[in-house]
């Protein structure tokens, strides 16, 4: 079994930031140190992130993330542990709302976001259906993990 996490935080950190694939980077080399998998989506300054990894691994990256002036407002949505990765071979797939939009996602499958459990869910379906999608596109601009290769 593993653990999984999934959090949204507030940033002022958007994708057209000079530093922002810098930081990406960084975030996916460490993943990939510690095991742990997840995609990351930017949607108007706000970060949804679904971690996993081992047990004793997850709340270090959680820490860090806490601590991390680019996330405020962080809300834990869910945790808990899965039979297996949702995106394995993944260190950070990463998307933002110019590929496609997890708001408009949210309202279309009717998701309020006071159902905790049941945004993470709302959210997890996205992330899954986006790399289904990039798979299918082969859009490298937006879904692209060097350290899967």
């Amino acid at each position: 079994m593993i653990q999984y996490l999934i959090y949204r935080s507030l940033t002022d950190l958007t994708p057209f930031d000079a530093g922002y694939p810098h930081i990406l980077m960084q975030s996916r080399m460490r993943n990939a140190d510690l095991g742990v998998t997840g995609y990351l989506h930017w949607e108007d300054r706000i970060f949804h992130q679904w971690i996993e990894g081992p047990g004793e691994m997850l709340p270090i990256v959680e820490q860090i993330i806490l601590v991390d002036r680019m996330h405020r407002d962080v809300t834990i949505l869910d945790r808990g542990e899965a039979p297996v990765r949702e995106f394995d071979g993944w260190s950070m797939a990463a998307s933002a709302s110019e590929g496609s939009s997890l708001f408009s996602f949210m309202v279309s499958s009717r998701t309020a976001s006071c159902d905790h459990f049941a945004y993470a869910q709302s959210v997890l379906k996205f992330m899954k259906q986006q790399l289904l999608q990039a798979d299918a596109m082969i859009d490298h601009d937006q879904l692209t993990d060097p350290s899967s290769s």
